[in-house]
């Protein structure tokens, strides 16, 4: 679950915010957490007693330029978060600078903004290593190195692009559930694929990179080109 902080003393805008941002997340499949925070200082409290942060939403100003003097101490104590900043006025654009923001986003804030940045938030969180947990052993390879996965009778086979193969005992589900979100679907009961992958989408089957071809299921369709484009989209706004 990703832990989200937004820090900004309108509460109202910040309540907004909250909400927009579940639903956001859960339209990714991605579970999140959201905390307010009215001040610097009580976020500053927090993460000294180890609450984690991995996306933060700060005001750039707070008065007296405090949100500037908060972002830049984010950096020299080198937490671990992604600092998104939210302003009315771009003039405190090349202010923050040094504080490395992933983005910056003018009040109002405009959904399509909102979701492109959650897209490029999510593809620089994804794991660039798949760590599977089998009864025999931990595999571990780079994510663009498996193709697909397929599942029959309890054994899960992954298929790699240098056209190896593993197998071990195990059930889609809990295949489902290691896997980074954002980065495989489901396109038949027993298969899952890499979307890095797929060249191809036809009605009933999907070519891969490899030249692999795997079938598609009469209902998912419609599911991994909607999983495709959303993927395509995060990898562009990077």
């Amino acid at each position: 679950m990703y832990e989200i902080a937004i820090c900004d003393d309108d509460g109202a805008f910040a309540s907004e915010l909250s909400s927009t941002l579940s639903r956001l997340f859960a339209e990714r499949d991605a579970p999140c957490h959201v905390t307010l925070f009215s001040d610097p200082a009580r976020m500053l409290s927090a993460l000294e007693r180890g609450e984690r942060c991995d996306l933060l939403f700060q005001d750039i100003l707070f008065g007296e330029e405090k949100g500037l003097r908060f972002a830049k101490l984010l950096r020299e104590r080198n937490w671990d978060l992604d600092l998104v900043f939210v302003t009315s006025s771009e003039q405190y654009a090349v202010a923050g600078y040094d504080a490395q923001p992933l983005h910056y986003l003018l009040k109002p804030l405009r959904l399509e903004q909102l979701s492109s940045v959650l897209d490029r938030f999510l593809e620089r969180r994804a794991p660039r290593i798949l760590s599977l947990t089998t009864p025999q052993e931990t595999v571990r390879l780079p994510v663009t190195d498996a193709l697909y996965f397929e599942v029959y009778n309890h054994v899960v086979k992954l298929r790699r692009r240098d056209g190896g193969e593993r197998s071990w005992r195990g059930t889609l589900q809990e295949l489902e559930d290691e896997l980074p979100r954002g980065r495989f679907v489901r396109v038949h009961r027993s298969y899952l694929v890499n979307l890095e992958h797929i060249d191809v989408i036809k009605r009933d089957r999907l070519r891969l990179s490899s030249g692999d071809v795997v079938p598609l299921g009469r209902t998912d369709y419609v599911n991994v080109q909607m999983a495709l484009a959303a993927y395509d989209r995060r990898r562009r706004s990077r």
